[in-house]
């Protein structure tokens, strides 16, 4: 049980709320142990991400946090903005200020934890408000379209903030949960000396690591449709999460009149997964015009849907230059909109939801997107699926992705193509279940089973 401050139904904060909350049964997040070690900092805490991915959880976490630390409930105070009507103290930081300062003793810390900030008018600057008039509030905010919380925060909150990305649950954070996986195995790097040992975690784990992919593959990665009693609820919340996306962050918040081409629009990038975006076609099939397309796909990346990677450059000619990559931020909603829930190996698209898979995994996981984060293709068809920039661990590490198995030395011709042209000093080449590496002239060729890659990312490879 957890306990809190928070308003009744006069505004005023004199009412203790509580949750029962069984932690056992909640997935951990990665974020929970940087944020609590933040707690004495005046920073205010921004935590962005998409509806229904656990933010106010996370919120929770914190709050079980301070209370087990000794921090009492009256002086934690929390609001959810989506559920309260226009309270005259949330117009003003003022009077927020004031009335906290008249609930609480003289000079006591207080934890003011503020849902879905983007409700308000200028969430930048209320938060601001608080920063400079408060004495002793450490504010945590949440988000959830990065597009509208960015804009009204930038200009405010410089200097003031320290802001924290969610993500539906990771692979790494599910398996974390399901304890099954001894921890010690993320300590051991693998090369050479170390192939036979990964053999033989694939023969112990490799099973069960491929059972979650497949899982996670179809299903996605959002708490409540992981942790749903079968495969029709798990469908019903993706559905549901959907629904309450376009409702209201769509079509209420960012008031997009056009509904029922922004949800074309979503399905169409869900059945390109994986491939190059050509917005002209685009505008064809949806009977739109450029100006919408654009702001449309702005919206569906800005608000945590989509994600569209560039391509990797390089001075050649004859390489894609301009073009991005479609990706969903979420495998779940990709096949939702698509309507397509069979098991993964009866699928005509396992590749594009593996690779789609692997793009979410490097961006929530590791933190990587447009930065260090590439594909490379050639005009005459040569493609790498995705290329890791990492110019202190030896410059770039190409990563080519095989739903099937995997031979020592059957390289593709784009592979073999992309490495005679850039040299790596280390290449990546995902595959079903082998172990394997081998030296292709001056690159070291890692041959990772896709699930473990999923759970370890690069940094199974890199120092």
């Amino acid at each position: 049980m957890i306990e809190y401050r928070t308003l009744d139904l006069d505004g005023l904060w004199n009412k203790i709320g509580s949750r029962d909350i069984d932690f056992k049964k909640i997935v951990p997040r990665s974020q929970v142990k940087k944020i609590t070690g933040r707690f004495q900092s005046d920073h205010v805490e921004l935590i962005i991400g998409p509806r229904q991915c656990g933010k106010t959880t996370l919120l929770m976490m914190l709050i079980h946090e301070l209370t087990v630390s000794g921090v009492t409930p009256l002086q934690i105070y929390y609001i959810n903005l989506d559920t309260i009507g226009e309270m005259e103290q949330f117009k003003n930081p003022m009077l927020l200020v004031k009335q906290i300062d008249d609930a609480r003793r003289s000079g006591e810390r207080v934890y003011l934890f503020i849902d879905e900030v983007q409700r308000l008018a200028q969430p930048g600057m209320f938060l601001k408000g608080i920063y400079d008039l408060a004495e002793n509030i450490k504010v945590f905010a949440t988000g959830s379209s990065s597009m509208e919380i960015k804009s009204k925060t930038k200009e405010f909150l410089t200097g003031r903030k320290r802001e924290s990305h969610l993500f539906p649950l990771s692979f790494k954070e599910y398996i974390a949960h399901e304890n099954k996986i001894p921890g010690t195995l993320s300590e051991v790097k693998f090369e050479e000396a170390s192939v036979e040992n990964w053999r033989q975690n694939e023969q112990l784990y490799g099973q069960y690591l491929s059972r979650v992919m497949e899982e996670m593959a179809v299903f996605g990665g959002y708490p409540a449709v992981i942790t749903a009693e079968d495969r029709q609820a798990s469908m019903e919340e993706l559905n549901e999460i959907y629904q309450s996306y376009v409702k209201k962050d769509v079509i209420e918040f960012l008031k997009v009149g056009k509904s029922e081409v922004f949800n074309q629009l979503v399905k169409v990038l869900a059945a390109q997964v994986g491939n190059l975006i050509n917005k002209s076609e685009i505008c064809s099939l949806l009977g739109s015009n450029l100006i919408t397309v654009t702001k449309y796909m702005d919206i569906l990346k800005e608000t945590y849907i989509a994600g569209y990677l560039p391509a990797f450059v390089s001075n050649r000619r004859n390489e894609v230059k301009s073009a991005h990559k479609c990706f969903f931020m979420d495998n779940g909603l990709r096949n939702f909109s698509v309507r397509q829930f069979n098991a993964l190996n009866d699928r005509a698209d396992k590749g594009a939801l593996i690779e789609n898979l692997v793009f979410t995994e490097l961006v929530k996981d590791n933190g990587l997107y447009n930065e260090e984060l590439f594909y490379w293709r050639s005009k005459g068809g040569a493609e790498i699926d995705f290329v890791l920039s990492v110019p202190d661990k030896g410059g770039i590490i190409p990563i080519e992705i095989k739903s099937g198995a995997a031979r020592p030395g059957l390289l593709s011709k784009s592979f073999h193509a992309f490495l005679d042209i850039f040299s790596p000093k280390a290449a990546i080449f995902l595959n079903r279940d082998l172990f394997h590496i081998e030296q292709v002239k001056q690159t070291r060729v890692y041959y990772i089973p896709n699930h473990w890659f999923l759970l370890f990312g690069p940094g199974l490879i890199l120092e």
